[in-house]
């Protein structure tokens, strides 16, 4: 099963696939990933705050390969919140600069300052043997990319003060 994932990873990070794009609502996609993933975070006694409109912003994308960025964002912020916390999403229209910022926020363990600039690169991984392939901030952050939008990361390293991803998509 481990390789299986590292395989289909590997195969989603290098392969340069033919985007399904639609008019998407961007809290509807948040909404039914929280769904798929309810029960992880339940089970670890994590809270998720939503800070957004359920009539979200709509924005041109492909469906799956947002999922796939949520998925992966709100597993992490779950992983690095072991004795539990809270996974706050916001979702902030930008109609100025004709954009949405999507916040995941977390008040997990944190990345350690000299740590941070290496999580977006391929096959770094911080998570124990067996837990982790390295690709998916990498996924994250090419999938922001090839919508035309940002993907950043801020941490302040220390337990309790989590992690704080920031993406953003042109309306």
């Amino acid at each position: 099963e481990r390789m299986a994932n590292l395989v289909s990873n590997l195969l989603q990070f290098s392969r340069r696939s033919q985007q399904q794009i639609s008019t998407v609502n961007v809290s509807d996609e948040i909404e039914k990933t929280l769904e798929l993933i309810h029960y992880h975070l339940r089970k670890h006694n994590i809270a998720v705050a939503r800070e957004f409109k359920p009539e979200g912003p709509l924005i041109h994308a492909d469906r799956q390969q947002l999922r796939q960025l949520f998925l992966n964002l709100f597993t992490n912020a779950g992983d690095a919140m072991p004795e539990g916390g809270t996974l706050t999403i916001s979702v902030t229209n930008r109609p100025e600069e004709k954009e949405i910022c999507i916040e995941i926020a977390d008040t997990g363990v944190g990345i350690p300052p000299e740590i941070l600039p290496k999580v977006l690169e391929p096959f770094y991984t911080t998570k124990p043997e067996g837990k982790g392939t390295g690709l998916g901030l990498a996924i994250c952050r090419r999938i922001a990319q090839t919508h035309n939008g940002t993907f950043n990361i801020t941490s302040e390293g220390g337990p309790g003060k989590g992690t704080r991803v920031c993406i953003t998509l042109p309306l």
